[in-house]
């Protein structure tokens, strides 16, 4: 089978449609098979036109600005007739945040993510704390995170606030490093 690299095609068709329309060109040279690193929208166009035309289709994902771990939501069907596999590199965070804990003997602590990062990426980590018997808060972190602190303590009383001020010592970000620089300057009352 024939491997062949396509980069950047000269075009004046969107993204979206300048992708299907070359991958047709090639099915048309006899590819039998595509590998692709492309942003999600495209993805997701490669994916519906490998899985109609039974062209099997291996994507491969990249981390981007900077996040451990991002993820394209491509759809799955039921059906037997997913033509597209979705690979990614070795993720070892949750062995990096395990040995982080482990190391000081953390008990209660928190994790702060944002909205790019796939927390299923380490439910592995948090099914492993959790059997250790060690008491993990997941917290989102919103766009607006001044808000989002506000609120946070709005709704908390002065016991719970002092209990939190001690699990806060003990926090794992996971974000984009933008995100956590803002996180960090707001978090620094």
């Amino acid at each position: 089978m024939p491997l062949r690299e396509t980069r950047g095609t000269n075009t004046t068709a969107s993204p979206a449609t300048a992708l299907p329309q070359k991958t047709c060109e090639l099915m048309n040279q006899g590819i039998l098979a595509l590998v692709s690193s492309i942003g999600c929208t495209s993805a997701g166009s490669l994916q519906s036109l490998a899985d109609a035309m039974h062209i099997p289709h291996l994507f491969i994902q990249r981390s981007t600005a900077g996040t451990p771990r991002s993820g394209c939501g491509l759809t799955r069907s039921n059906r037997n007739d997913d033509y597209t596999l979705s690979v990614r590199p070795p993720v070892y965070l949750h062995d990096v945040i395990l040995r982080v804990v482990t190391e000081y003997a953390w008990q209660k602590f928190i994790i702060f993510y944002d909205s790019e990062y796939d927390i299923r990426g380490i439910q592995e980590f948090l099914d492993k704390v959790s059997q250790q018997g060690m008491d993990v808060a997941l917290q989102k972190v919103e766009n607006n995170i001044n808000k989002m602190i506000t609120t946070l303590f709005d709704t908390m009383r002065i016991e719970e606030l002092n209990r939190y001020r001690d699990t806060l010592r003990r926090a794992i970000l996971v974000m984009n490093p933008a995100t956590a620089k803002s996180f960090i300057t707001e978090m620094s009352f």
